[in-house]
């Protein structure tokens, strides 16, 4: 699966000629293997994001499902051979954005960043070199990331995005977060979320944390980082020091007539299963 195209092409069980054919033509014009649009970015209240009086927007690019279902191969390929580390919740079986607030219960410092543009600043080139890294060799890492990129970089609306730019990250940034690992604090990486917790204060640390994750590539959103110490929201999850509890806006939103019984129905079920979270012992 490492070596050749025909062996990849075995472990994804798709007929070679097949995937080369699809490889060559995304070379000619992947345009036609997306449909893209711009979908408008949500407030807590799940209203429209504002900033300057222009409502926020990212772009998806949604791959049609010849393309989509061999990225579902890829995606399971990876992720069965070679798992990202435990910090990793974002994208990964058994991991959510609930469990991953969870984990940092019992914490009282809590320090959040956020990357700004995440999938589309993770150049092509860092997804061939992450592939190549775990032993793929040229032609078939090439291969792998022709098909799962677009216009030079991740796209979001991908099933393959999230765990492709998580091992980016990993190659790009372990040494950050396995350092503060090794001192005794809780790391944990959702998506493009980074949450670092300790029981002791470190805040003159957290520029130190930033830094380091710029000279790694990767963009800031300052606005979105943050150092709170009491009760934060982790990845949409109050975290406490005895527990974990959905934020006052969602029991809002469960009650809120004015919203669609699915919208609430949405809530009291996200509710529910934060409940059920937080009993659960480890």
């Amino acid at each position: 699966m490492k070596s050749r195209i025909k062996d990849l092409a075995f472990a994804l069980k798709v007929p070679p000629n097949e995937l080369k054919s699809l490889f060559d033509s995304i070379e000619e014009d992947d345009s036609r293997f997306y449909k893209q649009w711009n979908e408008v970015k949500k407030d807590k209240s799940g209203n429209p994001k504002i900033k300057g009086g222009v409502i926020q927007t990212r772009p998806i690019n949604a791959p049609v499902e010849k393309l989509k279902h061999v990225q579902s191969k890829i995606l399971q390929l990876l992720s069965t051979n070679f798992p990202l580390p435990d910090y990793f919740f974002g994208g990964v079986k058994g991991k959510d954005a609930v469990k991953n607030g969870r984990f940092h219960q019992g914490n009282k410092f809590f320090f959040q960043a956020d990357f700004k543009g995440f999938y589309t600043s993770i150049h092509f080139s860092w997804v061939e070199n992450a592939l190549r890294k775990r032993g793929f060799y040229p032609d078939v890492a090439r291969l792998i990331t022709r098909i799962c990129t677009t216009k030079g970089s991740i796209p979001q609306g991908c099933p393959t995005s999230s765990y492709l730019a998580a091992m980016v990250l990993e190659d790009r940034s372990s040494n950050i977060f396995q350092s503060y690992i090794g001192l005794g604090y809780k790391v944990t990486v959702y998506v493009d979320d980074i949450t670092i917790s300790s029981p002791v204060d470190f805040k003159d640390q957290t520029s130190k944390i930033l830094e380091g994750l710029r000279e790694a590539g990767f963009q800031i959103s300052f606005d979105k980082c943050s150092y709170k110490t009491r009760n934060p929201e982790v990845t949409g999850v109050i975290v406490k020091n005895n527990g974990i509890c959905a934020t006052s806006n969602a029991y809002r939103s469960s009650r809120d007539k004015t919203k669609s019984e699915a919208s609430r129905s949405g809530h009291k079920n996200r509710i529910a299963y934060i409940k059920k979270v937080s009993k659960k012992k480890d």
